[in-house]
């Protein structure tokens, strides 16, 4: 028997060796990364989208170093720059992906290529940042439709970790980090689920009809929790939650930061991790999605005196009055999914942008995945076609998501002093027809060759030769 296991090890072992070189590269990204811009650069004719001013037509962009040295019309353009001709083309700055798992998932359903979790609830000492893979073959087929940042973030147990902001080209993690701490991740819990759980099993053991909209009537005792599932009801998770942030508040304040040993006792790494929540130096982002959920989930935060961020927020737009008294940025999305209930209407997740909008709430559109993130400016439109203006979907996949992590100085439109980060496109990129044709990210040119282009690529030699072999 120990054989046969050994055997069956070994073969498992060649057949996930095979995934991954079939795969191609060993799941390694080709294009190599852009090297650091040495000359200016000026980009001349196109029409410039700064997104926080009204476009420019027949513009010029300058920037050297990385930084923009000029934007508008009739500037000159200084001796040695390299110009770029974009007559005809469109410039906007780099589109930036929220509550992504870029880099931490390759393939989801091989074990080995997933490192978006940890085990246990409360791993707030877990950093994403130090986990993502820079060679994924993912982030160059995000950059190809115009993505150039992105919000990396742990999932599972009550609180995840650290999310990180990454810039998509690099060499190594180190390259890609823009913000290596740029929030907690906390996954509220949620009573949905269980009391629904235990509605239908009560009405399915007492044969209730179920009502037009597919419920069947609450019974007193469907609320009722067994003791067996209580130590795990989600009071007692967001007991947990708050227990540890106590503890954290305790602790931060005795013992000051970076001190080895006090007492003769070495830094606790969990309550260290929150900190920087405690302090108010980063947020935290709450994953909550019923609008019971997210109102619990703020109002614990206002209590601890942290900075919230409600990420995901299904139902946000129905409680977006309250969001925007106490000024709590919403991470939206996605957009395209189902509504949450059989009674709502189906265009309930396409409005929700709007109704923020319209409630003066801060929020930005996320992706909310890995393989489609390049999916996400198709968001954004869908929230275009149902209320939200324009203008506002484009802010809000650009310089909405910059404000809410703390960026907009550097990245989100395009001014002078800000970083060189930005896409020619043929047309505006909400639209699907639209290309990016080129991008720079600090200045550095970036290759927008992904696994998709290469795809095309090969199948587009394929017809032709085709074709050649019919004409003869």
């Amino acid at each position: 028997m120990k054989s046969l296991h050994k055997y069956s090890t070994i073969a498992a072992f060649l057949m996930c060796l095979a995934l991954v070189i079939g795969t191609g590269q060993g799941f390694g990204s080709d294009p190599i990364p852009g090297p650091m811009q040495t000359n200016p650069v000026a980009i001349i004719g196109a029409t410039i989208h700064p997104v926080d001013g009204p476009p420019i037509v027949d513009g010029t962009i300058i920037f050297h170093r990385g930084k923009i040295t000029g934007i508008g019309t009739g500037i000159p353009v200084p001796n040695g720059c390299e110009v770029v001709e974009a007559h005809g083309k469109h410039i906007y700055p780099g589109l930036i992906a929220s509550a992504t798992s870029l880099g931490l998932i390759e393939i989801s359903s091989v074990r080995a290529t997933n490192d978006q979790r940890e085990t246990g609830d409360l791993n707030p000492n877990a950093r994403a940042a130090s986990s993502v893979n820079p060679d994924s073959e993912h982030i160059p087929v995000a950059r190809a439709n115009g993505i150039a940042l992105a919000a990396t973030r742990p999932s599972g147990g009550l609180i995840s970790g650290q999310s990180v902001l990454l810039r998509l080209d690099g060499w190594s993690w180190e390259d890609l980090a823009v913000q290596a701490n740029l929030g907690l991740e906390i996954q509220w819990p949620s009573q949905r689920g269980r009391r629904r759980f235990f509605e239908q099993e009560d009405a399915h053991a007492h044969g209730h009809s179920h009502d037009r909209a597919g419920t069947p009537p609450i019974d007193p005792r469907a609320e009722e929790e067994p003791a067996s599932r209580r130590s795990n009801s989600a009071s007692t998770r967001v007991e947990k939650i708050r227990e540890l942030f106590t503890q954290a508040k305790i602790y931060c304040k005795n013992r000051t930061a970076r001190q080895e040993v006090v007492d003769g006792k070495a830094p606790d790494l969990r309550l260290e991790a929150l900190r920087p929540a405690i302090e108010g130096v980063c947020p935290v982002f709450i994953h909550a999605e019923g609008a019971r959920e997210i109102r619990a989930a703020v109002e614990w935060a206002i209590e601890m005196e942290l900075r919230p961020v409600i990420v995901g927020g299904r139902e946000a737009p129905r409680v977006a009055a309250f969001l925007a008294e106490h000024k709590v940025p919403v991470v939206y999305g996605p957009v395209h999914r189902l509504p949450s209930s059989r009674d709502d209407a189906y265009d309930d997740p396409f409005t929700g942008p709007a109704t923020l909008a319209a409630a003066g709430v801060e929020f930005c559109i996320g992706a909310f995945d890995t393989s489609n993130v390049r999916n996400l400016p198709y968001h954004a439109a869908t929230a275009a076609a149902y209320g939200l203006s324009p203008e506002k979907a484009l802010e809000s996949i650009t310089i909405a998501p910059a404000r809410i992590f703390g960026v907009a100085d550097r990245y989100g439109s395009l001014a002078r002093g800000k970083s060189a980060t930005l896409i020619i496109t043929d047309g505006d990129p909400l639209e699907i027809p639209t290309q990016v044709e080129a991008m720079w990210i600090d200045g550095r040119s970036v290759d927008l060759t992904s696994r998709h282009t290469q795809l095309r690529d090969k199948y587009a030699e394929k017809i032709r030769r085709k074709a050649e072999r019919r004409s003869f």
